[in-house]
Order: structure tokens, then sequence, then C-alpha cells
């Protein structure tokens, strides 16, 4: 990497940020038409659907302490993630940050609501269900993109914007965590895999748009000096490995549930690795976007050397008048 590219102010490549929010948009299209429109996706959502149902009515979930514990676990996420933004928020005074950050909290869990209501829901491919009233329950419900979800990782992005780049790494992969550690326990007690999915999907995309402002009006303390700059690998590292390692365990668990024939006789003889399955869908998406999201904002974070003013202009071949360097000033 040359001098040149390595000394920039943040968000300066606009173009990557909206081929990430273009990305996001077009992985949230692709959960909703693979998992709700197709009969592929719904047949693999009620195979999930139908373990899920006797892990409550007869397995370990019918336990009414531990199903309550689990529901909160969302709202005990968001809760710490808020206290977390407080205390940055009244240490570091970035209230402009925090105005924005808020913004897309709002953002994204309005985004929810209004895709709960306009998007198309499960076309009727048929798919049996051993109890029907389960249609009813869980099938027929608009609960694509999961609120609880929703609000669980948005705050969890709110914290990464309000934090410096130095933190985001650690808060990052700490923030992600309590809120792939809800997801999975939104989906044990009633939810899809997809719709938690496309609820860190909603949220990512709300904090790219916030990022980028963040980044842009918050140059100083989002501008790093190349001699400190403090490497990520071991946060974005330990996000990207958990995600590969998930997504993986994922797939082994159906392969030991069966394979394709077991998601297709799900109705008639549940199995417990649908269950481990659809509770480890949402976990490996989530590490990734954790870990892309460190990744990124990282690269695009600020760079200047010691003592070099925040606003100087990159070094140019051709000397400048001085009566013209205002004009150069970014």
């Amino acid at each position: 990497m040359s001098e040149h590219s390595r000394l920039r102010l943040p968000a300066r490549r606009t173009w990557l940020w909206v081929v990430g929010l273009l990305l996001c948009a077009f992985a949230l299209v692709a959960v909703h038409e693979f998992f709700i429109r197709s009969a592929t996706g719904q047949w693999l959502e009620q195979a999930t659907l139908e373990s899920r149902y006797w892990n409550i009515t007869q397995g370990p979930l019918q336990n009414e302490t531990l199903r309550q514990l689990l529901l909160k676990a969302p709202a005990a996420a968001a809760a710490v993630s808020g206290l977390i933004f407080l205390a940055i928020t009244l240490l570091r005074r970035r209230f402009l940050t925090a105005g924005i950050a808020i913004v897309v909290f709002l953002g994204a869990n309005i985004t929810t609501q209004v895709l709960k209501n306009v998007w198309i829901h499960r076309l009727d491919h048929e798919i049996p269900l051993s109890v029907a009233d389960m249609r009813s329950w869980w099938w027929t419900d608009p609960t694509f993109p999961s609120g609880h979800a929703t609000m669980a990782a948005a705050a969890a992005v709110a914290v990464f914007l309000v934090s410096a780049p130095h933190q985001r790494p650690f808060i990052g992969l700490f923030t992600g965590l309590l809120a792939v550690f809800s997801g999975a326990a939104i989906f044990m007690t009633g939810h899809f895999a997809s719709d938690i999915i496309a609820a860190y999907l909603v949220a990512a995309l709300w904090g790219i748009a916030g990022g980028w402002l963040v980044m842009r009006t918050g140059e100083r303390w989002n501008t790093v000096t190349v001699e400190d700059d403090t490497a990520v690998g071991a946060g974005a590292g330990l996000a990207w490995f958990l995600g590969v390692v998930f997504c993986a365990a994922t797939g082994l668990a159906l392969l030991f549930a069966g394979g394709w024939e077991a998601v297709r006789t799900a109705a008639e003889n549940p199995s417990g690795w649908h269950w481990v399955a659809g509770t480890l869908l949402p976990v490996g998406p989530g590490f990734l976007l954790c870990a892309a999201g460190i990744t990124f904002f990282d690269a695009e974070a600020g760079r200047r050397h010691h003592g070099q003013p925040l606003h100087a202009a990159p070094p140019t071949p051709h000397p400048v008048p001085p009566q013209f360097t205002h004009l150069y000033d970014v």
C-alpha cells in the first residue's frame, strides 16, 4: 500500500458505502424470496418449526421458567447495549453521533414494522403441519423480519457507531454476541430463523447509512494515526471464524437429522437436530455481518501521521503557490 493511499479522511470512498447498502438490500430480498416464497425454503423452515413445537410441548422448552428467560433475552441485550451507549455518549460527549445512532435505531425498528405489513408473506405451497393450529400460530403471522431481533441488533449497531475506531473491534464483537444470542433465543421461543436473519440485515442497512454520516461528521475522532493504528485482527478474525464455524455447524445439524429426506418427513418424525439447525441458522450470518462491519469500518477510518493536521492536503509532486493552497483543502 502506497503512502498516499494510507493517508486519508474517513469515509471518503462513498461508493464503497453505496455498494454495502446494495449488498445488504440484495441479501434481504434474497432471504425473503428463498424462505418466504419458495417451496424449498418453506420446507426447511417447516422442519425447524416442527422440531421447535416438539421441544415446547414435550422437550426442555416446556419449562416455563426457561422460556420466560429466553423471552427476556432481546430486551436484556438491548438494555446492556443501551447502558454502554449512554456511558460512551456522556464520557466522550459525542452528542451529534449519538443523535445519528438513535435515528439509526429508530429507523431500523420502524422499517421492520413496515416490512411486516407491506411485504408479501408466505405463499401456500401446501406444506404439511403436524398440528393445524400451527398455521395460525406461526405460519401465517406477519413475523418477517423479527421486531425483537431488530431491537437487539439495532441497539448493538448504535453502540458500535458511537465507539472510537480502536474500540470498535471489541465493542462490535461484544454487542454482536449479545444480538446473536438474542436471535437464537428468539428462534427457540417463536420466530423463524429467516425472520432473525432479515432483522440483522435491516439493522446492517441502517448501520451503513448512519456510519457514513458518523464518519463524515466526526472526522477528528474517526481518524487514527498510522503509527498507532490498532489492528482489528483479533476482533474481526474471531467474528469471521465464529461465523464460518456456525454456518458449517448448521449444515452438519441438517445432515445429522437425515438430510433433505428428513426435512420432507419432519411433520411425522421431528428431529432434535432440526431444532439445533434452526437455532444456529441465524447465528452464523449474524457473526459474519458483525465481522464485515468491524472490517469495513476499520478500512474506512481516516489515517494520518502524528502531528499532521487533520485537514492537511495529501503530498503532491508539484508545489502549490501559497495564495492557492486554500483551494486544495478537503
